[in-house]
């Protein structure tokens, strides 16, 4: 009779088994959704922060716009060449801004994306266990029913 027992448990085993893996599927899914609003947020900041680039270069522009002419110079020579420059800088930093960003943002996407298959990987091996459990149990009660007793 105690074989009966060792079935019971090995089945149940498989139920647990199967319950963990659906229940981590669920979490990795859940974890994947958080990183992908976290990727959409750094995608905003750079956005936020290249605006930020954007006023502060035309700040700088307008100050060195306004040096030229109180000092009389014409835009010409090294002058331009200066403005020049300063949008060159200042675009170089804008793009490097939203690149950071956007790079933050698919390493986030990503690293959901192997969350994600984690939890499948998981919900997989419980629905496995269970499976192998009804095997085992199977096992369990014919090795059990064929012993005298």
């Amino acid at each position: 009779m105690g074989f009966l027992f060792t079935a019971a448990a090995q089945i149940q085993e498989g139920r647990i088994a199967e319950a963990e893996g659906k229940f981590a599927k669920e979490i990795a899914h859940r974890n994947k959704q958080a990183l992908d609003r976290q990727a959409e947020a750094e995608r905003d900041a750079a956005a936020i922060e290249e605006r930020r680039a954007a006023r502060q270069e035309k700040i700088v522009k307008s100050r060195q716009i306004a040096a030229v002419a109180k000092s009389g110079a014409g835009l010409a020579g090294a002058t331009l060449s200066s403005l020049a420059d300063t949008a060159f800088q200042f675009s170089i930093e804008k793009n490097l801004i939203l690149r950071r960003g956007l790079i933050k943002g698919r390493e986030l996407r990503e690293r959901g994306q192997i969350i994600l298959a984690q939890g499948r990987f998981a919900r997989t091996l419980g629905k496995k266990a269970k499976q192998l459990s009804f095997i085992k149990a199977t096992g369990t009660v014919l090795g059990g029913a064929s012993k005298p007793g």
